[in-house]
């Protein structure tokens, strides 16, 4: 469905994951979220690279089920795979999406926000997209939870949008930004609305301030995989 979202007055203040979002989130984020494709080819090759037969897989913040259901496409072999959202309608699209793979895999979907899970025995924990959205003082217990979660080299994947530490360059990334989204047919309008809508919901960090969080969780080893301007995909692992 096509995201007509932020084309009204009646758009979500703040930004939730609501029906509404739910129902058009997978061109949405197709549509603004650069190389996201490409970043979801990026997680399967890396899960066929760290997990074998009867991995455990976790997805915080799986949204409509995308990666999950890519990991069954994709993965030869049998993954227990977990998603977890905080929203219920991402989860009912989830569950009519995965449907189809749940004879090869075992594929649980569990409701609840991601710092009161329990994460045990996993060989890749997946983060896309997703830390950005917990508040900013929550998200070192929330990857220390992800760390203590992980096998011994077990590999966390982590997508997020970032700012510039440099205040023109910040502007330059946000200008280009901008113009990607015009290029995928949304108006002038529908971007000034979303950015008001998610402004203090979405708080992006520099990327030595994720650095940081990372190194201080107990992750040493971290690299970047995939980045274009404000947006970053990074491996750490165990």
């Amino acid at each position: 469905m096509l995201d007509r979202v932020f084309q009204t007055e009646n758009y979500p203040r703040p930004f939730s994951f609501n029906r509404d979002v739910a129902n058009v989130f997978d061109d949405m984020a197709v549509r603004s979220i650069p190389f996201y494709q490409e970043v979801q080819s990026c997680i399967t090759a890396w899960a066929e690279a760290y997990s074998k037969e009867e991995s455990t897989i976790y997805d915080i913040g799986c949204s409509t089920g995308t990666t999950l259901a890519l990991l069954c496409q994709d993965i030869p072999w049998h993954l227990d795979l977990i998603g977890v959202d905080s929203s219920q309608a991402m989860l009912d699209n989830a569950e009519a999406k995965l449907a189809p793979f749940r004879i090869k895999n075992r594929v649980s979907l569990q409701c609840q926000n991601a710092l009161d899970m329990k994460f045990q025995d996993a060989s890749m924990i997946i983060c896309n997209f997703t830390l950005q959205f917990i508040p900013v003082r929550e998200r070192f217990t929330l990857l220390q939870k992800i760390f203590s979660g992980l096998k011994s080299g077990g590999l966390l994947f982590l997508s997020e949008k970032i700012r510039s530490a440099v205040p023109a360059f910040q502007e330059t990334q946000t200008y280009i930004y901008e113009s990607f989204k015009r290029k995928n047919g949304y108006s002038q309008n529908e971007i000034e609305r979303k950015k008001e809508s998610l402004d203090n919901v979405l708080v992006p960090l520099t990327l030595t301030e994720q650095y940081d969080l990372l190194e201080r969780a107990g992750f040493s080893t971290v690299d970047i995989v995939l980045k274009w301007h404000s947006f970053v995909s990074i491996v750490a692992l165990k």
